[in-house]
């Protein structure tokens, strides 16, 4: 049933949107994300743009529950004629599963306006779930990006960047409670990979390994940005994982 309220309250928002003359635009009024069982929190990013003559202000955000958090630019936040920004909830997952559906409700000095939010929890292989994995990839590294896989291995990476994207896309394997005994904990690597290497294994894969070619030039699921950020983070030019 969380997938049918979803609905409704998309569809219900989404026309009061696009009534004439609304102060303030939403890239989305309804998203919906996933992520992969076991992880602590999730973040969602709302962007509002000012499209009125006149500033307007947010005052607050109220949350449906106690267990999200919105940060904003400011509170009040100002946003002059044209100002764009963006509208962060932070939502913990600890203790739940399955399908949530949240709410948050930006109080604005033009009235109020109401964004919902999905987060769609995948559950965790079985151990027979991950030799048959395990034996796919052995014939083909990149069918973990096919079939069944992808609710693990590409739905919670969409839209990601740096250590939210190694979360989602890397430590599902590398970072795993379970973790297979051929696949290497990144963070003892010794000696540490350089950038050239980090960027070659992230993009073309690692031959006579599980290792796939995440590129999206090279049959995976990543952007170039996104390679890009897991580089960064990996060969320490940001925080690493």
């Amino acid at each position: 049933m969380a997938w049918l309220l979803a609905a409704w309250l998309g569809l219900g928002v989404s026309l009061l949107a696009q009534q004439p003359g609304a102060p303030l635009t939403f890239d989305a009024l309804h998203k919906q994300v996933s992520v992969r069982f076991g992880q602590t929190n999730v973040v969602v990013h709302f962007s509002v743009t000012n499209t009125s003559p006149a500033p307007v202000v947010i005052r607050d955000v109220t949350l449906s529950c106690g267990c999200s958090v919105a940060s904003l630019p400011a509170q009040p936040w100002n946003l002059p004629p044209g100002a764009q920004g963006q509208l962060t909830i932070t939502t913990d997952l600890r203790g739940k599963r399955g399908s949530l559906v949240k709410t948050a409700i930006v109080q604005a000095s033009t009235g109020t306006r109401v964004l919902t939010y999905q987060v769609d929890i995948q559950e965790p292989a079985t151990p027979e779930e991950r030799a048959r994995n395990q034996t796919l990839a052995k014939a083909d590294r990149q069918a973990v990006f096919r079939g069944d896989c992808t609710r693990c291995h590409v739905e919670p990476a969409k839209g990601k960047l740096g250590r939210e994207l190694f979360t989602a896309a890397c430590g599902i394997c590398h970072a795993a409670e379970h973790r297979a005994s051929m696949v290497p904990d990144l963070r003892t690597l010794r000696p540490p990979p350089n950038r050239a290497n980090w960027e070659r294994w992230i993009t073309h894969g690692k031959p006579d390994t599980l290792m796939p070619a995440f590129a999206g030039k090279a049959g995976g699921p990543l952007t170039e940005d996104q390679v890009r950020s897991l580089v960064e983070l990996l060969a320490g030019t940001s925080p690493g994982p």
